[in-house]
């Protein structure tokens, strides 16, 4: 669709884009990404015509993008920038009218049915029917934005370069923008070049990806460009994580910002405060605690403070305890707590069953808690092997991510001792 080949360029004789090649395909969604000052919108403009180039060529189509007419360019291209600007006081209806001026015929170039017919279409979809007969200049920023993108739908072009459309929108105007410029590339064919800051919404939406840095481009490809943390470190100066979307098959970033909480390092022993009330135990500790569980609630991973065990979960919220920071276990017959100079367990049995509380006062990658939770199980399972009793379905693990590296093997071996003995405790009651 448009072919970038060794191009130079930028405001003054000092170029700040230098041999820059790039190819966006037909029907794609293609992201331009980068910090500020890396030429993002240097590269917009010499592809839109606002800038010259100094050298190497812009093609759209297999043609040189410069010896298009404004009419033919205006039929295959439009643009959506930043600026929101109007010099005259039109109303909607009138602002989206002119994006049909390409298509119409004859001299008084009046709008068909087939142009009232599209200006209702798109006025629809970007949900700006309501005030058609609105002056553009009394919208918000986020509203001005969905009417010139509907102008910008209007023309129905083949390629539509935007820059930074979802600057002047909310969250939620942001992704129902997004769903509709992704409904349009997949139903109608439309490519779609855009210059986007949110590296997340980037990774949801686009095919593929340019990452752009001081004038040249570090990397070209697919979503997998950005699970490439220390390259993205260098270029945004930024500390970043990359992790799996839940439930869409892209990866989502995690920014980690340079302060560092100033605080003394606490023992393990005073780190928490266990609190007994009528059918409810519950543990608090000082800080959030790194945990992976598969509790009926507070499960995954994430960060919780609260850890209680409990027979009706309405009891949370009687003794104040917030149930969006609990890490929770049913109900048990018998509490067993067991410590160490960095590890405590909190054994509950019921019926039989033994569900596992442990806290580990050390450091954790997320790929070093999943081993943590699998000797926690091997080692549960090896002891409830050994007495031929039942496995349990409830078991956390939780970490201070304060103190020592705690290894696999020292985890299973506790594990393994303290469900012997609850185990053996439980036999003597029987």
């Amino acid at each position: 669709m448009i072919k970038i080949e060794n191009l130079v360029g930028g405001y003054t004789n000092s170029p700040i884009l230098t041999d820059v090649n790039l190819e966006i395909h037909r029907g794609e969604f293609f992201a331009l990404l980068g910090p500020n000052g890396s030429g993002k919108t240097t590269l917009f403009k010499m592809i839109t015509g606002q800038l010259p180039i100094q050298s190497g060529n812009i093609l759209l189509s297999g043609k040189e993008i410069s010896s298009y007419s404004k009419l033919e360019k205006a039929k295959k291209v439009a643009v959506l920038t930043q600026e929101i600007q109007v010099s005259f006081d039109y109303t909607v209806e009138e602002i989206i009218s002119l994006g049909r001026y390409p298509h119409q015929k004859g001299m008084l170039k009046s709008l068909s049915k087939e142009d009232h017919y599209i200006i209702e279409e798109v006025m629809d979809i970007t949900k700006i029917s309501n005030f058609r007969k609105t002056q553009f200049r009394k919208l918000s920023g986020g509203e001005k934005q969905r009417v010139l993108l509907a102008k910008a739908l209007a023309q129905e072009p083949e390629l539509l370069l935007l820059d930074e459309p979802t600057n002047h929108l909310d969250i939620k105007h942001t992704f129902q923008l997004l769903d509709l410029l992704k409904e349009r590339q997949l139903s109608k064919g439309l490519t779609i070049f855009s210059i986007l800051h949110d590296l997340n919404v980037a990774s949801l939406y686009a095919d593929r990806f340019a990452l752009l840095h001081n004038g040249t481009f570090i990397e070209v490809g697919d979503v997998e460009l950005l699970r490439k943390e220390e390259q993205l470190q260098k270029v945004y100066q930024v500390k970043v994580n990359a992790q799996s979307h839940p439930t869409v098959p892209k990866p989502q970033l995690l920014m980690t910002p340079n302060y560092t909480k100033i605080k003394d390092k606490i023992n393990f022993t005073d780190s928490y405060e266990m609190t007994q009330y009528e059918n409810l135990t519950h543990i608090q500790f000082a800080e959030p605690l790194r945990t992976i569980s598969n509790g009926a609630f507070g499960d995954g991973i994430q960060w919780l403070k609260h850890f209680c065990i409990a027979s009706d979960e309405n009891l949370l919220k009687k003794y104040g305890i917030p149930y969006e920071q609990v890490g929770c276990m049913a109900s048990t017959d018998n509490i067993m707590v067991t410590q160490n100079s960095h590890m405590m367990a909190v054994v509950g049995e019921e019926k039989g069953s033994f569900n596992i509380l442990l806290f580990i006062d050390g450091h954790f990658s997320d790929g070093e808690l999943v081993n943590g939770f699998m000797a926690l199980t091997e080692g549960k399972m090896q002891a409830l092997k050994n007495l031929s009793m039942n496995s349990t379905d409830t078991q956390l693990l939780a970490a201070t991510q304060q103190g020592r590296k705690v290894s696999a093997g020292e985890i299973r071996e506790f594990v393994f001792n303290v469900t012997t003995e609850a185990i053996s405790r439980y036999l003597q009651m029987i």
